[in-house]
């Protein structure tokens, strides 16, 4: 399912909601928080105002519904808009790396920005020439499906005991200048780490990549997904 062209943000909302609703890590939909306006609000960088207002229309429009007091869920046909949108956003992101030679870190607003151009076709056959590739710049499977079945297992790094071996598998894309760090630092999908010490009063953790000690602040560590083990 695609938007009207015109009505991206449509797309943007129902992929927050989505965020939100099947968290990374936590892929259970019946125990995800539920979302509220001024969630979506905060994601956005609107007003609370706007988001309740954009969240009615996507009501009428049959791409979200409204459950006891004030909780939010996508119907099927909103979850196909959000999943669509994910999939020609990551498309899009590894034409940009692959074929244009942008970086990592300033892909996504780009894609973003670039989707609404595109039409579901166009974004299989741009997959395609790009050799059907099964993940983004950033580590993020393309397919729906391929993130559901792997995002239970998933862990935040900051989270991780020391001890632990990991290997990342992605990194939230959604801040470029943390992303320009962390894939300075070798933070990179791919990348087997060991967590060497956990300090959370001092706010950070120290991993061993290769044969270097990195000191990774907790913010950055939150936006790093790994698997453990």
């Amino acid at each position: 399912m695609s938007a009207p062209r015109g009505n991206s943000r449509a797309v943007d909302y129902v992929e927050v909601l989505y965020g939100l609703l099947f968290p990374v890590g936590v892929y259970r939909p019946s125990e995800a928080a539920t979302p509220i306006a001024a969630r979506v609000a905060e994601r956005l960088g609107v007003s609370r105002a706007s988001a309740g207002e954009m969240l009615r229309r996507l009501d009428e429009q049959g791409l979200v519904e409204r459950g006891p007091g004030r909780a939010l869920a996508l119907t099927p046909e909103g979850i196909a808009l959000a999943e669509s949108g994910v999939r020609a956003t990551r498309v899009i992101e590894t034409f940009l790396v692959d074929m244009l030679g942008y970086d990592p870190a300033e892909v996504h607003p780009m894609a973003v920005e670039m989707r609404d151009a595109f039409t579901p076709e166009l974004v299989d056959r741009l997959h395609e020439r790009l050799g059907s590739p099964g993940r983004c710049p950033h580590g993020w499977p393309v397919g729906a499906a391929d993130e559901r079945a792997e995002a239970g297992a998933l862990r935040r790094l900051v989270e991780l005991e020391a001890g632990t071996r990991c290997a990342v598998v992605g990194v939230v894309e959604s801040d470029p200048e943390l992303v320009r760090w962390l894939f300075g630092a070798g933070l990179v999908p791919g990348a087997d780490l060991a967590v060497r010490d956990v300090q959370p009063a001092a706010g950070h953790v120290t991993v061993t990549l290769g044969r270097d000690e990195l000191v990774v602040g907790d913010r950055a560590a939150s936006h790093v997904f790994v698997t453990a083990g």
